[in-house]
């Protein structure tokens, strides 16, 4: 690999090789006169040029996270900082255990985990540093639907005022994974947007109403519909779907998690789902498995197949168990 430099009296090429690097002088300006080197090279002269010899580097130092490892606010920068390295040197840095390495002396914390820096000089490679970061959420917002939150409806049998079917308020989901997520944070702040309108209304729906959640700012926005999107015009769900967040998240730039549908015979709503969240880098929780399995939902204790299509007890718990891992 060749370098150029140019001396304030000679233009000197470098060449690099595993033992030691040279210096090679040309097109001298006047008399010549040999620059300045660090002790560990020497200069000599062949047919009048100048040529300086050092000896190689042999090791590099480990880089050091400026933050100890920890919990940290989403979002939260960390950077990647060392001394007493030649220049030329990069920090690089790996999410997947060493799979992958990543030019870059920043990271920014979007998930919790462990995470790797090394410095690289050419085929030099320094130790590697292992941070392990926590992740918690300041403002979550929950878009959701009667799974998310139902008022009292005697006529079907429903007399809670919480995530329909289940048998307390403290047994539905978002009461499941609110409490997850104040052990990280206790002071975070949930909001739940109502989305059975956009469900229902999807192509003649006016973003505008939510404007209030957008200046929320969310660090996490959790994507709890899809239950009761009207098939009629289907053809429009997904572009309709994908703007809904795009404005939720026009504010802020937070985690986003999809989630497929709950309810059965909803294959073409969750594929649009997977669909937007593929293109866009959202996660997606997958609940379709749970249809397969009746005691998900809440046959077994309401009369009315409506209120007994929703979740269990059981159904709740799954949910937010799998709701959890990907935030």
């Amino acid at each position: 690999m060749t370098f150029l430099l140019k001396h304030s009296i000679f233009k000197i090429l470098f060449f690099f090789v595993p033992t030691a690097f040279l210096l090679t002088g040309c097109s001298e300006t006047s008399q010549p006169v040999a620059p300045v080197m660090p002790d560990s090279c020497q200069i000599f002269t062949v047919k009048g040029n100048f040529y300086i010899a050092c000896e190689s580097i042999k090791s590099l130092p480990a880089p050091v996270f400026s933050a100890a490892s920890g919990t940290f606010s989403y979002s939260t920068k960390i950077s990647v900082v060392t001394d007493s390295i030649p220049v030329g040197t990069i920090v690089e840095i790996s999410r997947d255990n060493g799979k992958t390495w990543n030019e870059t002396n920043e990271i920014t914390l979007t998930d919790s985990g462990e995470v790797w820096a090394r410095n690289r000089f050419y085929q030099l490679i320094s130790p590697v540093n292992k941070g392990r970061f926590s992740i918690y959420y300041q403002r979550v917002l929950v878009v959701g639907n009667s799974i998310t939150a139902h008022g009292r409806a005697p006529d079907v049998g429903w007399n809670g005022d919480w995530g329909m079917a289940a048998s307390a308020a403290d047994s539905d989901y978002l009461h499941l994974i609110t409490r997850k997520l104040q052990s990280k944070y206790s002071k975070v702040d949930i909001r739940v947007l109502n989305g059975v309108g956009f469900e229902n209304n999807y192509w003649n729906y006016d973003f505008k109403q939510v404007t209030p959640y957008t200046e929320f700012k969310p660090d996490l926005i959790i994507m709890r519909i899809s239950e009761n999107v009207n098939a009629d015009y289907l053809y429009m769900f997904e572009s309709r779907y994908d703007q809904l967040i795009t404005t939720l998240t026009s504010g802020s730039a937070p985690k986003v998690i999809c989630t497929t549908s709950f309810f059965p015979n909803k294959e073409d709503v969750s594929r649009l789902v997977k669909n937007v969240a593929s293109n866009k880098g959202y996660q997606v929780v997958d609940l379709e498995p749970l249809t397969k399995d009746k005691t998900y939902a809440a046959y077994n204790f309401f009369a009315d197949k409506g209120v007994g299509s929703h979740p269990s007890d059981k159904g709740m718990q799954a949910i937010a168990d799998l709701i959890s891992k990907a935030f």
